[in-house]
């Protein structure tokens, strides 16, 4: 199956290794330098939900990531660079032994308020795709593995067909969508998901931090009609 009909059917598609050795070198100093030099215990709540790093968002060693990799060709294929937007970047990372033990990853899609995440509540702040970066290697379950439900994509598309435009100022739906997979990943490779696609990061039990940048694209007049692309999962979309 080629990465255009997984992420059709899937929601996702992951690209091994195609992220540069430089890129990776500097994205992974530049977050290492302002780790030592700018991290307040007092706000890890802000970094756990929004970013690590925030002084970085937006640098070159993290725009990098996107802007000068194979990233740009695979979006330009999926979307047309001239028809998207990306913000800034987040910076995420599991710290190693952050739970005891396994535990059952929950899912969300992005946009629905929470306590910690900045966003107001009664609205939905949609996006079109998700591109995450891996900077470290996860090679077993439990290692903060970016994780996903395969076709909950179309299950979304389907609630909120279904319940009508009173959904987007409802809290985040919770429809049934099956069973979790969590990705493995070798450092460089890079995971290209449907907004819709159900996904989380599972809890870290593994021996090293997992770290990872994330961004968040986003078809140009989306914020126009939120609506119509929640219940049109494809518009426009070249795939």
């Amino acid at each position: 199956m080629n990465w255009q009909d997984q992420l059709r059917t899937q929601g996702y598609a992951q690209f091994a290794g195609i992220t540069t050795e430089p890129l990776m070198i500097a994205a992974r100093q530049a977050i290492e330098l302002d780790l030592s030099s700018n991290y307040e215990p007092e706000r890890q709540l802000e970094y756990d939900n929004q970013s690590y790093c925030p002084a970085l968002l937006g640098t070159p060693p993290i725009m990098n990531l996107l802007a000068c990799s194979p990233v740009s060709n695979i979006l330009d294929e999926a979307l047309g660079l001239d028809n998207i937007a990306w913000d800034d970047g987040q910076v995420a990372i599991r710290r190693a032994h952050n739970h005891p033990e396994p535990a059952p990853p929950w899912p969300h899609i992005d946009g629905f308020a929470s306590d910690a995440n900045g966003l107001d509540e009664g609205k939905i702040y949609s996006l079109t795709a998700l591109v995450g970066v891996f900077l470290t290697p996860i090679r077993s379950e439990f290692a903060g593995n970016f994780t996903v439900w395969p076709g909950s994509h179309y299950i979304y598309e389907r609630y909120f067909r279904e319940r009508g435009r009173r959904a987007m100022s409802e809290p985040m739906p919770t429809p049934e969508i099956g069973q979790p997979v969590q990705l493995l990943c070798e450092v460089g490779d890079v995971v290209l998901a449907h907004y819709e696609l159900a996904h989380t990061a599972a809890v870290n039990t593994a021996d090293i931090d997992r770290i990872a940048v994330y961004f968040r694209i986003w078809i140009r007049g989306l914020e126009l009609d939120r609506w119509h692309y929640l219940t049109n999962i494809w518009e426009g979309w070249k795939i």
